[in-house]
Order: structure tokens, then C-alpha cells, then sequence
């Protein structure tokens, strides 16, 4: 039987914000203002999100963190 894989979003230093959160269905398909949106919403500070200038990297988890 397979179960259904969740994704979780972690940026740098995001533990001090609590990521890894569960991404957004549709998060491949998210514009970068909209993902930078979903970060400030999930609690990465806006000054943390603005040091980089093409993006913030993240990382991408397969796994069950709930």
C-alpha cells in the first residue's frame, strides 16, 4: 500500500521561524512574489527575505514532520 508523500518548505535558518512547513499544493507554480508572500505569512521575517536578491533558496522535504 502507498501513502500519499508530503512536502515540506524549509529555508535557511527557517528552524527559527518553525520550518520545515507543509508546502502549498500549489507551490511549483507559485511567481516568486507569491512565494515570498507565503513566507512572510508563515512567519520569515520580511528584513531575512529581502537579503537575497534573485530569491530565497529553500529546500524541498519529502516526509511526514506533523
Amino acid at each position: 500500500m502507498s501513502f500519499p508523500t508530503k512536502l515540506y518548505i524549509d529555508p535557511p535558518s527557517g528552524w527559527k521561524y518553525g520550518f520545515p512547513k507543509p508546502a502549498p499544493d500549489n507551490f511549483r507554480e507559485m511567481s516568486q512574489t507569491q512565494l515570498n508572500q507565503w513566507f512572510i505569512e508563515n512567519g520569515f521575517p520580511e528584513t531575512e527575505l529581502n537579503r537575497f536578491k534573485y530569491g530565497m533558496p529553500f529546500r524541498v522535504i519529502e516526509g511526514d514532520y506533523e
